[in-house]
């Protein structure tokens, strides 16, 4: 009896080695990103503002945008390195890879606009110069008879105004 059970712990305890060799760990890809981008102080919180009639919700943390992570831009041939690797890899995966890439990460660098520190967030490795993200900077502004800091949001190339991010719902209305 004793030797059957010796022999069943043996072979229960070879499957478990065997199975814990054989699967391999399953990590997202990095595509270059190390360093996480840290957002300024005063435009992290959520932010409302109106889109087609629908008050929708912009979520900034320390590190994430609506919860996507942020990272710190590469530079000059890092970054090229790391482009061609995606453009490769995209080809290879019948060009799905690269929106995948882009959506799962940011990269972000810090701006100074009219006196503020904002933010700029641009999908990971779009070396597009005809798209270069969005722009997140606190303004002041009247609202409602007040003053009040707000988000300006801006796209494209020349940050031109998409529109304006407050504090409450009820700015927002």
């Amino acid at each position: 009896m004793k030797k059957k059970i010796s022999m069943l712990l043996i072979a229960i305890l070879l499957m478990l080695g065997l199975s814990s060799t054989l699967i391999a760990k399953a990590s997202a890809a990095s595509w270059g990103a190390k360093k996480v981008y840290t957002t300024p102080k005063r435009t992290r919180g959520n932010w409302y503002y109106k889109k087609n009639g629908k008050i929708r919700k912009l979520r900034i943390t320390t590190h994430t945008l609506n919860g996507v992570k942020l990272y710190k831009i590469l530079k000059g041939s890092a970054m090229e390195s790391w482009t061609r690797k995606l453009a490769k890899a995209d080809e290879d995966a019948n060009f799905k890879l690269a929106k995948k890439v882009g959506n799962s990460k940011y990269e972000a660098y810090t701006f100074k606009f009219h006196g503020n520190y904002g933010f700029n967030a641009s999908d990971w490795l779009a070396n597009d110069s005809t798209n270069t993200g969005s722009y997140y900077a606190p303004v002041k502004k009247h609202r409602k008879g007040k003053k009040v800091t707000v988000l300006r949001v801006g796209n494209g190339t020349d940050n031109s105004f998409s529109f304006y991010g407050y504090s409450s719902k009820k700015l927002a209305k």
